[in-house]
């Protein structure tokens, strides 16, 4: 009979030791989760004001020559997760209709095929026929892989300012697909871009309809107490509320935070219409 209580003692301590031991890696693995988000949060707080404008200042006096256009895009590392912003070029040269995509940095399928999309709605949406122009569409990105389709309003509007020899506004950044129609679809990592353009001197950032406001969850513990043979133990226990955010009241007045539906949204916002 001591035997077998003996053994029912050490199968519970077993079992304490390995919830124990559970909760507390799990705890530690969403704390680093929750300390990533804060860093980002308090370099958003801590961003000076006096710099962003003066990278806005030094972004709107970026010229480009005649059949050549620029727009901002943001995207999001996939090694650290942080938000990055760069720009696409769009060129105009005598061709015969091809579109050529620039690889170097190295450009995935997805963002390729983003890429014909983008040039089909601009086609649509200035109604010019291109047929006798190479479109050559190129990245600056600080060296990070392009992938996903989340460029493609941003490739929409650069096309369209080349196409009409309009300037795309450099103090503005979108992100967004481009869908057939000249839709603009939703993307992922809208928070971190907004982090990064923000903090590159972006006064507008203009983002799907839909995604204005975010969801996040913050994170809440509480201590959970067990008794084993009169012994009282404390496990933490972590669990997550669901919270929404709205980005423009976020940002406090930093970077205004648009939403857009169509290509003629973004274009009302970004392209510069000569007189």
């Amino acid at each position: 009979m001591s035997s077998n209580k003996n053994a029912i003692i050490a199968v519970l301590c077993i079992l304490l030791i390995f919830s124990t031991s559970a909760s507390f890696l799990i705890y530690q693995q969403q704390q680093r989760i929750i300390e990533v988000q804060e860093d980002i949060i308090e370099e958003l707080i801590i961003a000076s004001g006096a710099g962003s404008a003066g990278k806005a200042e030094e972004q709107a006096s970026i010229n480009v020559s005649e059949g050549v256009s620029c727009a901002n895009i943001v995207a999001v590392r996939s090694d650290d997760h942080f938000g990055v912003i760069g720009k696409v070029f769009v060129e105009l040269k005598e061709g015969d209709g091809d579109v050529l995509v620039n690889t170097n940095p190295f450009v995935e399928p997805t963002t390729q095929y983003s890429v014909r999309e983008a040039v089909k709605v601009a086609e649509n949406f200035t109604n010019i026929n291109t047929l006798n122009k190479d479109i050559i569409i190129s990245f600056d990105i600080n060296g990070t892989l392009i992938g996903g389709p989340s460029a493609g309003a941003a490739i929409a509007a650069a096309t369209i300012g080349a196409i009409e020899g309009n300037k795309v506004r450099q103090d503005v950044a979108i992100t967004g697909t481009i869908e057939e129609g000249g839709y603009i679809g939703q993307v992922g990592g809208v928070f971190d871009k907004a982090v990064a353009a923000e903090k590159n001197g972006i006064k507008l950032f203009l983002v799907p309809k839909g995604q204005k406001k975010l969801i996040y969850y913050e994170q809440k513990i509480e201590e959970r107490e067990i008794e084993i043979l009169g012994i009282r133990i404390l496990i933490p226990k972590v669990y997550y509320i669901e919270k929404e955010v709205d980005l423009g009241e976020y940002m406090g007045g930093k970077m205004e935070v648009e939403e857009v539906s169509t290509i003629d949204d973004v274009v009302a916002y970004m392209i510069l219409k000569r007189a």
